[in-house]
C-alpha cells in the first residue's frame, strides 16, 4: 500500500539534493524545495533534506514551524548540519505540531556545488529511510 508522502529539501545544492533524488526514484514521488511550490496536505511522512550553516534560514525556519498536524503528521530529516542547529530544527518542527521520527547526519561536501556520493553513503541513507517508511507501514 502506498503511502502518503512528500520528498523535501532546502537548498537545492550539494549532496542533500542527490539523496533527495534518490528517495524520489525509490519511491516515485516527485521532490520539491522548501518551501514547496505545492502545501503538504495531511501527509503521513515528509522527508527533509535540510543543508545548512550555523543560523537557519528565515523562510525555512517559517516552513518547519507551519508543519501542523493538518499537513503532516511525522517528519524524518537528513541533514549536514550542526548538532546544536539540528536541536533547532527539531524544535521548530515540534513547535508546528509535527512528530520528529528520526534525523539522519550525512557527511557535507567540501564544496558546496559537489553532489556526488559514496556507494556505501547511498546504501546506507537508503537502508535508513527504508526502515522509516516500514515502521509507519506496521
Amino acid at each position: 500500500m502506498a503511502m502518503k508522502m512528500k520528498i523535501l529539501h532546502y537548498p537545492e545544492k550539494g549532496k542533500i539534493v542527490t539523496f533527495t533524488n534518490a528517495l524520489s526514484a525509490e519511491y516515485g514521488q516527485k521532490a520539491d524545495k522548501i518551501p514547496p511550490a505545492y502545501d503538504c496536505s495531511r501527509e503521513r511522512l515528509l522527508f527533509a533534506g535540510i543543508s545548512t550553516r550555523k543560523y537557519i534560514d528565515s523562510s525555512l525556519s517559517l516552513f518547519l514551524r507551519g508543519l501542523n498536524r493538518d499537513k503532516v503528521l511525522n517528519v524524518a530529516i537528513f541533514t549536514d548540519a550542526a548538532d546544536s542547529t539540528i536541536e533547532e530544527i527539531k524544535a521548530l518542527v515540534a513547535e508546528g505540531g509535527a512528530t520528529v521520527l528520526d534525523v539522519k547526519k550525512v557527511k557535507k561536501s567540501a564544496l558546496p556545488f559537489l553532489t556526488g556520493v559514496k556507494d556505501d553513503e547511498m546504501a546506507d541513507f537508503k537502508a535508513w529511510a527504508d526502515g522509516i517508511v516500514k515502521s509507519l507501514q506496521d
